[in-house]
């Protein structure tokens, strides 16, 4: 049976009288991959914003294991620590070893020991293959193994879903690769993930669901056999086209 992680309930944002996004709703089982697709501008990076509380949305409600998130019940930090993130710019701290950057949060937010942080920070850099490099800074490392680095950062905390927001946008094509092969190891370890992204053989090959946005309105949802293969919408027929 499917246990809901994440209810997205008709969440809307609007940046003065700019409407970003109307009314998406959506869930996420445990589990699941889900793949957002769609044009640039189409809100897929806001909603995953909103969902992480860097912006704050308009209306609506996001549901966390069934708890409204904006209900004052859980303090935002408790929840980002169980709704981790990993931005398209890696966003590592450029003064910091790389063991160092995957230790932080834990010891600051999860309030971890510097030897549990540091047993949990070199078991998941070993995960992402980036164990060689724990001394090293973000500047001496290429943009796959930064992004490698923000995933264990954001695996060292322990998270019950991650979110992914264009994760290999900022890298060179040949780094694309070893990014990719990351998630889909998660994928086979059960992660549950939430993706935007541009890459439609993951979208194709890794999601359990996809969702396709346009202008801020989820137009397609479901299985990629059914969004990918047999699009009900033109646009997702017409946005497909480019890609597949």
């Amino acid at each position: 049976m499917s246990e809901p992680v994440l209810e997205i309930r008709h969440l809307s944002k609007t940046f003065g009288t700019h409407a970003v996004l109307k009314d998406v709703d959506f869930t996420v089982n445990k589990g699941d991959v889900t793949s957002i697709i769609g044009a640039s501008g189409s809100g897929k990076s806001t909603l995953l914003r909103c969902i992480n509380l860097l912006e704050t949305m308009t209306t609506g409600k996001i549901l966390f294991h069934g708890q409204d998130i904006s209900d004052g019940k859980m303090s935002q930090s408790a929840y980002r620590a169980r709704v981790g993130m990993v931005f398209q710019s890696f966003n590592l701290f450029a003064n910091m070893t790389v063991l160092k950057n995957c230790m932080i949060g834990q010891e600051i937010v999860n309030k971890a020991d510097k030897k549990a942080a540091k047993e949990r920070a070199l078991y998941y850099l070993d995960k992402v293959g980036m164990l060689p490099y724990i001394n090293a800074r973000p500047g001496q490392i290429s943009g796959g193994q930064k992004q490698r680095v923000a995933i264990a950062r954001a695996l060292a905390m322990e998270p019950e879903i991650l979110l992914f927001d264009e994760p290999t946008s900022a890298l060179d094509p040949e780094m694309v690769g070893e990014v990719l092969e990351v998630m889909k190891a998660l994928a086979r370890d059960r992660m549950t993930m939430l993706v935007v992204t541009h890459e439609m053989g993951f979208a194709r090959d890794v999601s359990t669901q996809v969702v396709y946005m346009a202008d801020g309105v989820i137009l397609e949802q479901g299985p990629p056999s059914q969004v990918l293969k047999d699009p009900r919408d033109p646009r997702t027929r017409e946005f497909l086209k480019r890609f597949l």
